[in-house]
């Protein structure tokens, strides 16, 4: 009792002395969260189509801290833990507060992937050791389909971006049709069995 006080203590004198932050601004700072311990192995979202440029690689955020930024496919993942209600995809990168796949909207049938702290539910059918789908809207129709694709003269090191596939249009650049599909979760809370 009296280590949760302190705890609690600590908390709220950390949240006080933490800056007041626009609830739509970008979260560069996070106070001190009170959040599960997991150990083991963390999941990930790997692009699977065999005989691609991208087989292997893993879905990631080049940059943690901005809403909106793209989904990406890289060596490296951001991807601390993976939730899945509602038909969301949750990826905690490091905060208390996950970002959230999402689909952008766009006229031609790729449609721009980003993370986001906002939760839209319904958009996808995803699940530990499954392919992911995007499930239809009235924007699109359902598709497991993803396109990643780098801009013309890019470097080999460089990311690839990545787009929901939902037609035959295809940006310009270097670009590879891929399913993704979510690893086994190999997180488990610290202290369990």
């Amino acid at each position: 009792m009296l280590l949760s006080t302190i705890a609690l203590s600590l908390f709220t004198a950390l949240a006080a002395a933490a800056p007041a932050q626009d609830a739509n601004a970008a979260r560069a700072i996070h106070p001190i969260c009170l959040a599960p311990v997991y150990t083991g192995t963390p999941p990930n979202i790997t692009a699977i189509t065999p005989g691609t440029a991208v087989t292997g690689l893993y879905v990631s955020n080049n940059d943690t801290t901005t809403a909106g930024s793209p989904a990406i496919l890289s060596t490296d993942t951001t991807i601390g833990r993976l939730e899945f209600n509602n038909g969301t995809i949750a990826a905690y990168m490091g905060y208390c507060s996950p970002f959230y796949l999402q689909i952008g909207t766009s006229a031609k049938s790729y449609k721009p992937l980003t993370w986001d702290f906002t939760e839209i539910d319904n958009i996808w059918d995803a699940d530990f050791d499954k392919i992911i789908t995007a499930k239809a809207t009235a924007a699109h129709k359902a598709s497991s389909d993803f396109l990643a694709c780098k801009p013309l003269r890019s470097k080999y090191s460089d990311p690839w971006t990545l787009y929901l596939q939902t037609g035959t249009d295809r940006p310009v650049g270097d670009c590879a049709t891929t399913k993704l599909k979510v690893s086994k979760n190999g997180l488990k809370l610290a202290g369990t069995k």
